[in-house]
């Protein structure tokens, strides 16, 4: 994997001072305004921010453009570009696709590594009230910073985040649900053990995994969820863990402890506020969800847990299984605009490079083992991890991309949460005759 140069603070500044071309911000979310006020602390001019949010586009942001990254080749050919994405393995890629020098790419980390976020917290523009929050920002930055960190190190395999699913419960049917929920007719939860010693397995040939997101379904289905989130709090490798849930089911009492844990952050999705962009029969049920959804987030701050509620937020027509039939360049294109292809998903003891490919292989859609690295197979430490860094820096289309609509950053947004009354019919794989 190409890495980028690791300058000292002095040394970067320095450089682009030295450089007539313009300086942009890459993201144009907390750490993104973050590293604007450590830029202009050190004297670095940055003519705008590049972000590929199209809400964003034409906006403004602390005095400085957002332009969208469709925009970004033909406004400016040339550029120095201070990453603020904590993924900073895809931007670095889709700068380079557009044509951009990669000694012009630099990690945001290395200004904001020592940089007084008090200086910036009170000038933060959300798009979203919650998260004007001093506890988010410290979060974003700081996810930023460790996942720069950590890309950086080319003798460690690291990860930015990977999901483990507790259950393929949920009590919501959403049609387009991404994790593909909507595809299992018989939906279970899955048992601890199993999930603990795939969670061993994977720390054992791993040096840091900055973030496990705990999902589902809806994680608190399964009565067990709290065994795993302090497995993995109890894991010294794994440093921060995020639980997704829909708001709809209140932890009970001795669930909440480890809530508490400062690696822990609950992340509520609002489903009340869709509005009435949902069909009829769904939206009778908003009141009730507002109300369980209220007294969740009362929960949290009675209990000092770190939380954050929001709307369900950028839904795309994703969660189809089709077997397209596509050549290998058209495969190699929904790959490449992939915007999930570094989401890794610990599935039983498989480690999927996205959560698209961990899915369809439990559906029984197709199981191609070269798309995911089998943690129960023995080898030696040392092949299981040139096994693992080889997965993750693969160019290469997955065999699942081919049963996948594509999840593009510029695709269009969909209503939210659509209902359906019974699971979604499939195409199981064709099983060999004996």
């Amino acid at each position: 994997m190409s890495l980028l140069e690791n300058y000292t603070k002095q040394d970067l500044i320095t450089k682009i001072g030295a450089q007539t071309i313009p300086t942009i911000i890459y993201g144009a979310g907390v750490s993104g305004q973050a590293l604007l006020f450590a830029c202009r602390e050190s004297g670095i001019k940055v003519v705008g921010f590049c972000d590929n949010n199209i809400k964003k586009k034409g906006k403004s942001l602390l005095d400085i453009e957002i332009i969208h990254t469709d925009d970004i080749k033909s406004r400016f050919p040339n550029a120095n570009w201070l990453i603020a994405s904590a993924d900073i393995t895809d931007i670095r890629d889709h700068l380079i696709d557009y044509g951009y020098d990669e000694t012009n790419l630099y990690p945001g980390a290395t200004l904001l590594r020592d940089y007084n976020l008090e200086n910036f917290s009170k000038h933060y523009e959300s798009y979203n009230e919650e998260d004007n929050d001093k506890g988010f920002i410290e979060f974003a930055v700081a996810s930023t910073i460790q996942c720069h960190d950590g890309y950086l190190d080319s003798s460690k395999v690291f990860m930015r985040s990977v999901d483990i699913v507790v259950t393929e419960k949920c009590t919501m049917k959403c049609v387009d649900c991404s994790n593909l929920m909507q595809y299992f007719e018989k939906p279970e939860s899955y048992e601890i053990q199993e999930m603990n010693e795939a969670i061993e397995a994977l720390c054992s040939v791993s040096d840091e995994i900055f973030e496990f997101r705990v999902i589902g379904g809806e994680p608190f289905v399964n009565k067990e969820v709290h065994l795993v989130v302090e497995k993995l709090i109890a894991e010294p490798k794994v440093k921060r863990i995020v639980i997704y849930t829909n708001g709809n089911v209140i932890p009970r009492d001795h669930q909440l402890e480890c809530l508490k844990h400062k690696k822990v952050l609950f992340n509520i999705t609002d489903y009340s506020r869709c509005g009435e962009e949902v069909e009829d029969a769904y939206t009778k049920k908003l009141s009730r969800f507002q109300r369980t959804t209220d007294k969740l987030e009362q929960i949290c701050i009675d209990n000092q847990i770190d939380y954050r509620r929001h709307p369900p937020e950028n839904w795309t027509d994703c969660g189809r299984i089709e077997k397209f039939n596509r050549t290998e360049e058209k495969n190699q294109e929904v790959f490449d605009a992939c915007c999930c292809k570094n989401l890794t998903t610990l599935s039983k003891n498989e480690l999927h490079r996205c959560p698209f490919s961990a899915q369809i292989t439990r559906l029984d859609v197709c199981d191609e083992k070269v798309d995911y690295v089998d943690l129960t197979v023995a080898s030696d430490i040392s092949d299981k991890r040139n096994e693992i860094q080889s997965l993750l820096e693969s160019k290469v289309a997955l065999k699942a991309c081919d049963y996948c609509p594509g999840r593009a950053l510029h695709d269009p947004q969909i209503t939210p949460a659509v209902q359906i009354k019974m699971p979604l019919p499939y195409e199981k794989k064709q099983k060999a005759s004996a």
